[in-house]
């Protein structure tokens, strides 16, 4: 029985890819109390189509954030971690926010028609 070469190389690259992302989230947002949630949304085996968004619980929040500078601090917290863990250069790029808060009101709580 042969192995699928492109499927054994594309499951080790999203696996690699999945076990960065969730590393950098879980570093950032020990390192940030502020941030409620984070996801991440794309296809791991192309890193620069992925994108990490971080959360925050209200609007309030999140817009006080951006007043203070915080999202700035997270921003190249992210990216610094992501570098890092040695994630693909190529998907090296600016993090996202937002908060739950619109996401519910606008969009019933789904982040799919919320990014679309």
């Amino acid at each position: 029985m042969a192995v699928d070469f492109e499927s054994e190389m594309y499951k080790n690259q999203r696996l690699k890819c999945e076990n960065i992302l969730n590393k950098v989230q879980k570093n950032v947002k020990g390192h940030f109390p502020e941030i409620y949630h984070s996801f991440e949304m794309g296809i791991y085996i192309k890193p620069q189509n992925y994108f990490v968004v971080y959360i925050f619980r209200t609007n309030e929040q999140l817009m006080t954030a951006q007043q203070n500078g915080l999202l700035e601090k997270i921003n190249l917290f992210h990216k610094k971690q992501l570098r890092k863990n040695h994630y693909p250069i190529q998907g090296i790029k600016d993090c996202v926010f937002a908060s739950q808060e619109k996401c519910e009101e606008e969009y019933n709580g789904n982040w799919f028609y919320y990014f679309k």
